[in-house]
């Protein structure tokens, strides 16, 4: 073959490959995560001074993907997911406690207006029994969102371990493909698509923890939490365990090439990150608000009706039990009969008010809650004011990261993205030069032909 035909050959070899790399980016253009494939194209040098060249040829075929934008998208998938997490517990958090069926606020309002109508004739059983089932109804509403609450606890800690396990699998797989792309990569094999779905796999994971990602010289990538413990090196990839301790809380080990770390969550960022935050940022720190609550009731009504009498005149007995172990049962209301309700102040006077008036003062009454004294009538107020706040702080964070991920999307698609349009120009311009090569190698064969035609 002349040389001409040797230069045509090799464009028209160049451009098939072009055109393989278009078709291929054309075929992943709905593929999630798939970076486009371009040609890397250089011209071949000629053989002697006087060669013209020696044509082109297609010295690798380049997988568009930008290290730091990856980055910068896995990092704004972690940030998106810990406020997405943490505003799914705060939501169902706020419509618990702000409900008027299970508002303690209403429950203590209607505990003191009944007593409040009874003040005028504390003899009453009728008024006397309002008392016994408005008290009841204040406990029921304690306990109820204290089961709730429970409720959203044991649901988190669920999550938790459902987490765990997804972290576990993802880490593992990436671990495979780390093995699978060293092994191709030495051989001179292809790992574009190998790339791409382990760039999937971390992005996955960038989703439940913060993490650190590093290529290594034989192209695999080594992964770690945001503290710095390894989840992934070369071949090998942690385990996560999760544990509950003798309290009934979760603790989590990182367990490492044989090694078994203990885990702090507090930080690690992601939805896993949410979910500690939610359990002692948010659900724990309500939980016990409410115990203190409880037990302030039930301790400030005991006391004063200690100092009373009944209606036949034996001492006061407490109306409330509290019990802190209890899940349903944290504030319950003692057997007592209408009667033996001490509101006298004096032993053998039934229409004496002055225990009476004393129960109502408790309303305005200081009770430390989450480290602060504030009126019995404030204290509830004050847990749904906390929780409403966090939670509106937390959507404009959620707002401000999705706006971040999606412009970290964005910029990623900037480069690794399939444009139609750009391909469409491309497969243009490759099936020109492939028929430009064809009449190349034509005019050479027939130069050749007339040559011979000569003889």
């Amino acid at each position: 073959m002349s040389i001409l035909g040797q230069i045509g050959y090799s464009g028209v070899r160049a451009s098939q490959i072009a055109l393989s790399a278009t078709g291929q980016n054309i075929a992943n253009v709905n593929t999630p995560g798939f970076s486009r494939l371009t040609p890397d194209m250089k011209s071949v040098g000629g053989q002697t001074s006087v060669s013209i060249g020696g044509g082109v040829q297609v010295s690798s075929i380049r997988r568009l993907s930008n290290d730091f934008q990856n980055q910068q998208l896995w990092r704004a998938g972690t940030d998106e997911n810990y406020f997405n997490t943490s505003q799914q517990y705060l939501t169902a958090l706020e419509g618990l406690i702000d409900s008027e069926g299970s508002s303690v606020s209403v429950g203590l309002d209607n505990f003191f207006a009944a007593l409040s109508e009874a003040s005028s004739t504390p003899e009453s059983i009728a008024l006397r029994q309002q008392i016994i089932g408005e008290s009841k109804q204040l406990a029921q509403r304690f306990n109820g969102l204290n089961s709730n609450i429970g409720t959203q606890l044991n649901a988190l800690q669920g999550q938790r371990v459902a987490m765990t396990s997804e972290i576990n699998g993802l880490s593992g797989n990436i671990a495979e493909l780390n093995a699978q792309i060293r092994e191709m990569e030495s051989s001179g094999r292809d790992t574009a698509t190998l790339r791409d779905y382990r760039d999937n796999l971390v992005k996955d994971l960038s989703q439940y923890a913060g993490i650190r990602v590093q290529e290594a010289a034989d192209g695999t990538l080594n992964v770690s939490l945001a503290n710095g413990q390894p989840l992934v090196a070369g071949a090998t990839a942690g385990q996560l365990k999760v544990n509950a301790n003798l309290a009934g809380e979760q603790e989590m080990t990182l367990v490492f090439a044989k090694t078994t770390f203990p885990l702090n969550q507090q930080g690690i960022g992601g939805s896993l990150g949410g979910l500690y935050d939610m359990e002692y940022g948010a659900l724990r720190p309500a939980q016990q608000d409410l115990h203190d609550m409880a037990s302030a009731v039930a301790t400030m009504v005991n006391d004063a009706l200690a100092g009373g009498f009944d209606l036949n005149g034996n001492p006061g007995q407490p109306l409330f039990s509290y019990n802190a172990g209890s899940t349903s049962g944290m504030l319950a209301v003692n057997a007592l009969g209408a009667s033996e309700l001490a509101f006298s102040g004096t032993a053998g006077e039934v229409g004496n008010n002055k225990t009476l008036l004393t129960m109502l003062e408790l309303k305005s009454a200081g009770v430390t809650v989450a480290g602060n004294t504030v009126p019995l009538n404030d204290a509830y107020a004050g847990l749904v004011g906390r929780v409403a706040s966090a939670s509106r702080q937390n959507q404009a964070d959620l707002r401000a990261a999705t706006t971040v991920a999606e412009q970290a999307q964005a910029q990623r698609d900037s480069v690794s993205a399939v444009n139609l349009d750009e391909e469409a120009v491309n497969l243009m311009a490759y099936e020109q030069a492939y028929q430009a090569n064809m009449k190349v190698i034509s005019t050479s064969n027939d130069l050749f032909n007339a040559v011979l035609a000569m003889f």
